[in-house]
């Protein structure tokens, strides 16, 4: 008689199992680090949006971040205020954009900073008194840091609005409050920071700094991110 070939229902069983016990294994971490470079990739792009503005609006008008001598109101688009770049060199959803009320509870920051919402979901907050002086183009109350610029004005960038988890990225550092701050000037921490693991909480919202025509990430997340 002709023996057949084939599997038990015990090892059946077995090998369900063990396929079980590697995906519950496998698939957190899988899905941690799609969601980190979901955030990575959204950075970037706000990073090269905000740059762009600030280039155009300086070929175009003439000034740029480091040169803003009014302060931001979004209900209105003063001409020479960061609002008003914004408002006027990218793409600004003026239905969602807020005076620092609504839209700041939602995302857990406080009513002296405004909201500017863009028409792909992302957000960017920063603070009400985000000038710059017209004499000199230094920011008021900074200084110049080591590679000769000034330390530019610290904004907030979420890559996806009010969509959850409105969290702001970090490496065990970088308290909100210190990323809107001109006070605090040592960039909190190198980006080599985030290589543990351990540490690094990527999420939706990052520190980024407006200096002169182009945008940099602010404190040691961002950094590690823009770096990927």
């Amino acid at each position: 008689m002709m023996k057949k070939n084939g599997f038990t229902l015990a090892e059946v069983l077995i090998t369900l199992a063990i396929i079980g016990v590697v995906a519950t294994l496998t698939l957190p971490a899988l899905m941690t680090n799609t969601g980190e470079q979901q955030y990575v990739t959204g950075l970037k792009k706000g990073i090269n949006t905000l740059t762009e503005a600030a280039q155009m609006n300086e070929v175009i008008l003439g000034f740029n971040y480091a040169t803003l001598s009014d302060e931001s109101d979004v209900t209105k688009d003063g001409e020479q205020s960061l609002f008003g770049l914004l408002a006027n060199r990218a793409n600004v959803d003026f239905t969602k954009t807020d005076n620092g009320t609504k839209h700041n509870a939602k995302m857990h920051t406080s009513s002296d900073n405004y909201t500017v919402f863009f028409r792909d979901g992302a957000a960017l907050i920063f603070p009400k008194n985000a000038t710059s002086t017209t004499t000199n183009g230094k920011q008021k109350n900074d200084k110049i840091m080591d590679d000769g610029l000034v330390y530019g004005i610290p904004v907030i960038y979420d890559v996806n609005g009010l969509k959850a988890p409105n969290t702001l990225s970090n490496c065990g550092t970088n308290p909100k409050s210190a990323l809107l701050s001109t006070s605090n000037v040592d960039d909190e921490g190198e980006a080599d920071v985030c290589n543990n693991k351990v540490n690094r909480v990527i999420r939706d919202q990052f520190g980024v700094r407006l200096r002169g025509s182009f945008a940099i990430p602010n404190g040691a997340a961002a950094k590690w991110a823009f770096g990927q």
